[in-house]
C-alpha cells in the first residue's frame, strides 16, 4: 500500500461514514445547527462536515459559542482517542479479505477494470487494494478524489472540534468506537459491496458537482434540500443507508436524551445527513418531546 497514505486513510476514510462534504463560512444563515432544550441544560447538534478545503474551514460563530459553552463534545469518534497502530492492525482486518482471495477475482473483470480505471486517474496503482473488500476500496476511491479536489480531513468540522478540546483539556465522548463505525460495512454480503462499489465508481465522475448542492445546502441551512440529498442516498443504496444512517441515528438517541436530563449543556457533532428527515435525530428528539430550535 505504498502509493496510499494509510497512516491517514484509515481514520479519515471512516469519516465518510453517512457524511456530507460541504463548506463552512463564518457569517452564512443557519448553518446545520440546532439547540435541543433539556429540563435545566441545551443540547447543541452540529451537522458536521467531514472535509472541508483549508480555505473554506472557518467554522461559523454559532457553533463556536455553542462550543464554549458546553462541558463536554460528543463525537461519532473520539479522535483524540485513536490510536493509528490499531487502526492500521486489528480493526483494519475487518477491512481485509479472507486469506487466499483478491479483489480482482471477487469483483470480476468488468468491474475490476472500471475500478483500475479509475484509480490510475487519482494517482495510484489498483494492486495497492487487492487485499481489501470492495467496501474499503470504495472508500479508498472516495477518500482520494476528495483529497485530489482540495477536501482535508484535517480541515473539517470534526477535526477542528476535536482539536479544540485536546487544547483546552475539554472531554470528549464518543458515541461509538472504530471498531463498529468497520463492522457496519463488513457485515455487507459481497454483492452488496459491489453494488455499493459500483455506485460509488459512478458517483466519482460526478463529485465536484455533488459536492457543490450540498456545500449550497448546508451553508444555508436548508433542511428541504439536505432531505432531498438524504432520499437520493436512501434510494441509491437502501441497505447500506439503513445501516449507517437510520440504525445508528436510533442507537445514539437514547444517549442524546439522557444528556438532556442533566445540568450541562453538550455539543453534539455528527455528520449532517444523521440531522434531517423523518429518521433523523431532530425529528426523533421531537417525537420524544424535546423542543428543538434551529437558531
Amino acid at each position: 500500500m505504498s502509493t496510499i497514505p494509510l497512516h491517514r486513510l484509515g481514520v479519515a476514510a471512516l469519516l465518510l461514514l453517512a457524511g456530507a462534504v460541504a463548506s463552512a463560512q463564518a457569517g452564512s444563515a443557519h448553518h446545520a445547527f440546532w439547540e435541543v432544550k433539556g429540563r435545566s441544560n441545551t443540547v447543541y447538534l452540529v451537522g458536521s462536515v467531514h472535509m472541508l478545503k483549508p480555505e473554506d474551514s472557518i467554522l461559523p460563530p454559532d457553533m463556536l459559542r455553542a462550543y464554549e459553552r458546553s462541558k463536554a463534545l460528543v463525537m461519532e469518534l473520539d479522535l483524540n482517542d485513536i490510536n493509528t497502530d490499531a487502526v492500521l492492525g486489528s480493526s483494519l482486518e475487518l477491512a481485509m479479505l479472507p486469506e487466499g482471495q483478491t479483489l480482482s477475482d471477487l469483483l470480476g473483470a468488468d468491474l475490476y477494470a472500471n475500478l483500475a480505471t479509475h484509480a490510475k486517474a487519482l494517482g495510484f496503482e489498483p494492486e495497492a487494494m487487492d487485499r481489501f473488500q470492495p467496501w474499503f476500496a470504495a472508500l479508498v476511491l472516495e477518500q482520494m478524489a476528495l483529497g485530489k479536489s482540495g477536501f482535508e480531513a484535517g480541515a473539517g468540522v470534526d477535526e477542528q472540534f476535536a482539536q479544540r478540546a485536546r487544547a483546552d483539556g475539554k472531554p470528549i465522548i464518543a458515541l461509538e468506537t472504530v471498531e463498529e463505525q468497520l463492522g457496519f460495512f463488513a457485515q455487507l454480503s459481497e454483492e452488496q459491496q459491489r453494488q455499493y462499489l459500483r455506485a460509488t465508481l459512478k458517483d466519482l465522475d460526478t463529485e465536484a458537482g455533488d459536492a457543490a448542492v450540498m456545500v449550497n445546502a448546508w451553508q444555508r441551512g436548508d433542511s428541504a434540500e439536505l432531505e432531498r440529498l438524504l432520499r437520493k442516498e436512501a434510494s441509491d443504496n437502501p441497505v447500506l443507508f439503513r445501516a449507517l444512517t437510520t440504525d445508528r441515528n436510533r442507537r445514539w438517541l437514547p444517549k442524546i436524551a439522557a444528556m438532556l436530563r442533566e445540568d450541562q449543556d453538550y455539543l453534539v457533532v455528527v455528520g449532517a445527513l444523521h440531522l434531517v428527515g423523518s429518521d433523523g435525530l431532530v425529528t426523533l428528539l421531537r417525537n420524544q418531546g424535546f423542543k428543538v430550535e434551529q437558531p
